[in-house]
């Protein structure tokens, strides 16, 4: 079963991950390079993303194009998936 990704689930995961520390108050437009993910946070987050959306992520899904902001990374997903 395809499981859809939202960019709000995508804010929510990276709460709950504790990949990165963002205010309350962002939005899903929120720039997460800024916001200090860095390159290993980028190799635990596709971890993360592959284990719970089921996706595979390629070496060209590591860019901020696609991981730079909840709605891309949502769009990424569910392109994959």
């Amino acid at each position: 079963m395809k499981v859809r990704c939202e960019p709000e689930g995508v804010l929510e995961m990276l709460r709950e991950e504790g990949i990165l520390e963002l205010p309350s108050d962002c939005g899903v437009e929120v720039d997460l390079f800024e916001a200090g993910l860095d390159s290993m946070a980028v190799m635990q987050l596709i971890v993360v993303i592959e284990e719970r959306f089921g996706v595979a992520l390629g070496v060209g899904d590591a860019s901020r194009e696609a991981l730079g902001t909840p709605t891309s990374m949502a769009v990424t997903i569910n392109t994959k998936g």
